[in-house]
């Protein structure tokens, strides 16, 4: 089943999937059309890659950065070619706090309080770029995990609609390294989503790529976004802003 945490500020779209934690995993799931999402904190050394991928294409995409990637200065030129581009840009936390523990229980790492604390002063620092509060309705949280009962409170007092990438995809694990024991190369994630993709389809799928990745992972997914771009053109996929 289904949970939407949000009914007091967001009625459920009919045309998004959401988790068990009240989270849309899926949006405008009825169109053939894939929502390309990039996360940044303290890396991005794939922003020429993927900026120049995109404009090429004429593709839009959707980035989302921690105050703490905002508000350093050598970032600036970066950030100010992804909005001038016209990519959706949103919050992904002030200072990247890790919200919830990593148990099954997802027990809250941070109170109510200052979650929203962190989000606000989140989206002050996008208001530094332009980026006003109607303008960012869309909230990935940091690592992109979060607890039920920190949803409404997004919700309700933000008016945000929480996102996380579509938990099928292993584009997320792009972050691993070789030294890990759950080490995904770039071709095992390729593969899979390809996989998935012909059996399940992609429709409305959030599909993360990590911009920036350790010196240790030399296998970077990013590298091979012009060919997931134009394969995924091919089998008939738009990529989409978020609105």
């Amino acid at each position: 089943m289904l949970l939407c945490a949000c009914v007091s500020s967001h009625k459920p779209d009919v045309a998004d999937r959401y988790d068990r934690y009240g989270v849309i995993v899926a949006h405008d799931t009825v169109s053939h059309s894939i929502f390309l999402v990039f996360s940044a904190d303290s890396l991005f050394e794939g922003a020429p890659i993927i900026l120049d991928a995109l404009a090429e294409r004429g593709i839009l995409a959707n980035f989302f950065f921690t105050g703490n990637f905002l508000e350093r200065a050598s970032n600036r030129s970066v950030i100010q070619r992804v909005i001038s581009a016209g990519h959706y840009v949103g919050g992904h936390g002030n200072r990247h706090i890790l919200l919830a523990d990593w148990d099954a229980d997802r027990t809250p790492l941070v109170s109510t309080d200052s979650l929203l604390d962190d989000v606000r002063a989140n989206i002050c620092a996008l208001g530094a770029f332009g980026i006003t509060p109607d303008r960012c309705r869309w909230f990935m949280p940091a690592y992109e995990w979060i607890a039920a009962e920190q949803v409404p409170p997004l919700c309700d007092s933000l008016g945000l609609k929480v996102i996380n990438p579509t938990p099928e995809l292993l584009t997320f694990r792009d972050y691993t390294t070789p030294d890990m024991p759950d080490y995904f190369s770039s071709d095992t994630i390729i593969s899979q989503l390809f996989d998935y993709e012909r059996t399940h389809g992609l429709n409305g799928a959030i599909m993360i790529i990590h911009p920036g990745t350790q010196q240790k992972r030399i296998d970077k997914l990013y590298n091979h976004l012009p060919m997931l771009l134009d394969s995924l053109s091919a089998r008939g996929y738009s990529f989409e802003r978020l609105p």
